[in-house]
């Protein structure tokens, strides 16, 4: 085998053993926080949007330890409401700062929960899955969730008026443009 033929094989193992080492993100090409407001123009305009007169609804959060609740926000994210308060409908999405050892412990915990991964349509994230409880043929779910990873951060997105993914897409697109490089 003549020298050029070693090098090129040499650079192909290389960038091989490369790819299988990447972290879950490495193809999504950054690494982006949760914000750091729920005053978020996008999410506000994509919960009115499905309900109208849905706005930024401040919420005294007091989690225990153990939810997701406690885990976004002692990951460096934060909790944020929106809807109509008083009509008691809309919904919550969460953010936190997630490393994978984190993701994977929480994922298999929604797993043994009946949740079911997912690959969201349109969507680059490294994982998800979804929380679907309730009837589809009611007005209303009881509950609707998904749990996505993108960019290092997980976004989770519950909302008691969403019966499908479709429904749901404008609030995970308005959830991963509020992040931040």
């Amino acid at each position: 085998m003549n020298l050029r033929k070693l090098i090129g094989l040499a650079c192909a193992l290389l960038l091989l053993s490369g790819c299988a080492q990447a972290s879950p993100d490495a193809h999504q090409g950054m690494k982006m926080s949760a914000p750091v407001s729920c005053e978020i123009p996008g999410l506000v305009s994509a919960f009115d949007a499905a309900v109208p007169g849905s706005k930024y609804v401040v919420t005294d959060w007091q989690p225990s330890v153990g939810t997701d609740l406690y885990d976004a926000i002692n990951n460096g994210g934060i909790a944020c409401t929106y809807g109509i308060q008083v009509a008691e409908v809309g919904g919550t999405v969460l953010f936190g700062n997630l490393d994978s050892a984190q993701w994977d412990k929480k994922k298999s915990q929604w797993l043994a929960d009946g949740q079911i991964a997912i690959d969201l349509p349109g969507i680059d994230e490294s994982d998800a899955v979804i929380l679907k409880e309730g009837s589809t043929g009611a007005d209303e779910m009881h509950i609707w969730g998904v749990n996505l990873l993108i960019h290092g951060v997980w976004i989770q997105v519950n909302a008691s008026f969403l019966q499908t993914i479709d429904e749901a897409l404008p609030l995970i697109k308005a959830a991963i443009a509020a992040l931040k490089e």
